[in-house]
Formats: structure tokens, C-alpha cells, sequence
């Protein structure tokens, strides 16, 4: 398959480089490392290493000692890999192996997060902030079952389960690069906007896939798990408080059921989701517009189109 990056020659170029150099330091053979890490480790799949390396154009990369900033993108997209296998659920021994991996990930990215630091304290202030991100991720884990009809309550789980991740990878991009205070506050906000609109963009993707075979209903696990995306809660807005217990009762009677339930939600609620995206697509383009004039900023927009 086809690297999306291929249409960004420079970027895409930092980022089979990157890919090249964490297997590299992962030092593991193909076989030891658990395919629910695997797919991860293909430059294609670099998404929030393209935003740091995008955003560290707004610094002063070229006056950073020799592979600091490969370090940094390294750290950063290790971090989205070792958060994305802890938020798996396995038992026996597939979950010593992902267990291992997590540990494997974790004492990666702290090496990685030294040879970037400036000092202890910097290291320091480093680990401290991806330790904070990765409690309250796992926290809003929890949160996504727990019903919610306020569409503000809900953008606040959003913001601490997956927008966290690019707001982090934005801001810390233009940090490693030593960018000025307030591009790095601007980088984290466009960050989070993307973030956002990207999680609600994934809803509705998972939602509109569901009838690809009568025996495969894959992507509505989510109305299966009962969690409360962005289209589910304008569905309970515009068809009543009942309808949300039809969700609960639907995921226990079948797949018919299932899929019923699933097509109220499509009717209802995915259309003014569509209009959430857009609105925060156009935000963070307009924010993007206001940054400095760098070759590198049509690359943002131009992924930012991509992407939502």
C-alpha cells in the first residue's frame, strides 16, 4: 500500500528515515515484536510523527546538535505506539507479550527523550508530561461507556482520550526545534483542534462501514461497547432518551438489532458530526494561517485537507 506522506517528497523522506531508525533501536527481531505493535512501526502510519516534524520547521532545527531532533520525532511517535498497546485488552500469555512490549516501548522512550533533553530537569519535565498525558487517557478510556448526552462533556473526553496525542506531538515538535513560546502555545492548540476533529471523523467512518458483509459487523463495536461517540449523542438529541436505552438493549439481541440501531444513528446523527469536522477543519486552518510564512505551512494545510 501506498505511504499517504508519498505526496509530501521531504517529509516523507524524515519519516522512512525515522521508521529505519526505530527498528534500529528497537534491536528485536521481526518475530519478537507482537503484530499489535508491527503496523505501527511502518512510516505510513507516522501520522503524529508528520505533525512534529512539520512543526518543528517553525524552529531553529539547523542549529540543533546532530540527530537530536530524529530523537525527539522517535520519542514522540514511540509514545502514541506504547499508549496504543496499553489501552489493549488481553489475557494469558498474548498479554505477558503486550505487556513486555509496553515496558520495552516505555524504557525506549526515555532514552530516546535524554539524548533530546538538555539536562536532568528538561528529562525530567519530559517524562513528567507524557506521565500526565497517559493517566488521564486512560481515564477518559473509562469515560467513553459512561452515557453523556452534553456534546461539551463529551469534546472534554475526546481531549484527554486521542486529541492529546497530536496536541502533544504539534507542541513538542516545535519545542525540540526551540521555536518561541507562543508558536509552541499555538502549535498545541492547533494540535488538540485536529485531534478533535480527527476522533470525530474515525466515528464516522466506523459507523458508515457497517454493512460491508451480513455476517461481519466489525465497526459497530462502538455501539456494541456501548460508548457514547459524537453521532450516538445527536441520534439521543434528536430521537429522545429512550433511544439510548435502544442502543443498550440492541447490543444484547443481535446483530440485526445491532445494525437497526446502527442505521438510526447514520440518519440522525452523522450528518451533524460532518458539520462538527468542518468546522474544526476550518479552525485550525485558519490558526495554521496565521502562522509564519515557511514552505513548510501548505504542507500543514495540505494535510490538515488530507486528513479531514
Amino acid at each position: 500500500m501506498e505511504s499517504p506522506f508519498q505526496q509530501f517528497p521531504k517529509l516523507n523522506t524524515k519519516l522512512v528515515n525515522l521508521e529505519d531508525y526505530m527498528l534500529r533501536l528497537i534491536e528485536l527481531n521481526k518475530n519478537d515484536i507482537i503484530n499489535e505493535a508491527k503496523g505501527y512501526l511502518h512510516s505510513g502510519r507516522f501520522l503524529h510523527a508528520a505533525f512534529f516534524y512539520l512543526f518543528s520547521s517553525f524552529g531553529e532545527a539547523d542549529k540543533l546538535r546532530e540527530n537530536s531532533l530524529q530523537s525527539a520525532a522517535a520519542a514522540s511517535q514511540m509514545f502514541y505506539i506504547r499508549n496504543e498497546l496499553m489501552r489493549k485488552h488481553q489475557a494469558g500469555p498474548d498479554a505477558i507479550n503486550l505487556n513486555f512490549m509496553v515496558e520495552y516501548f516505555s524504557d525506549l522512550i526515555d532514552v530516546e527523550f535524554r539524548k533530546c533533553s538538555a539536562d536532568d530537569d528538561d528529562l525530567q519535565g519530559k517524562i513528567d508530561a507524557v506521565q500526565e498525558i497517559t493517566t488521564n487517557q486512560l481515564l477518559a478510556d473509562e469515560e467513553m461507556i459512561k452515557p453523556v448526552e452534553d456534546i461539551a462533556e463529551y469534546i472534554k473526553r475526546v481531549e484527554a482520550r486521542s486529541a492529546v496525542m497530536f496536541e502533544f506531538a504539534c507542541r513538542f515538535g516545535a519545542q525540540a526545534a526551540h521555536a518561541s513560546d507562543v508558536l509552541i502555545d499555538s502549535a498545541g492548540e492547533i494540535g488538540r483542534t485536529i485531534g478533535i476533529a480527527y476522533q470525530i471523523k474515525s466515528e464516522i467512518f466506523d459507523l458508515i462501514g457497517i454493512n460491508t458483509s451480513e455476517n461481519e459487523f466489525g465497526p459497530l463495536y462502538m455501539l456494541q461497547n456501548g460508548e457514547f461517540t459524537l453521532p450516538v449523542i445527536f441520534a439521543i438529541g434528536k430521537n429522545g432518551n429512550d433511544f439510548m436505552n435502544k442502543i443498550a438493549e440492541a447490543g444484547r439481541t443481535g446483530d440485526k438489532a445491532l445494525a437497526e440501531t446502527a442505521e438510526q444513528v447514520i440518519d440522525s446523527g452523522v450528518d451533524a458530526a460532518q458539520v462538527m469536522v468542518k468546522e474544526y477543519k476550518d479552525q485550525a486552518i485558519f490558526d495554521i494561517n496565521m502562522l509564519p510564512e515557511i514552505p513548510e505551512k501548505q504542507d500543514l494545510k495540505k494535510l490538515v485537507n488530507m486528513l479531514l
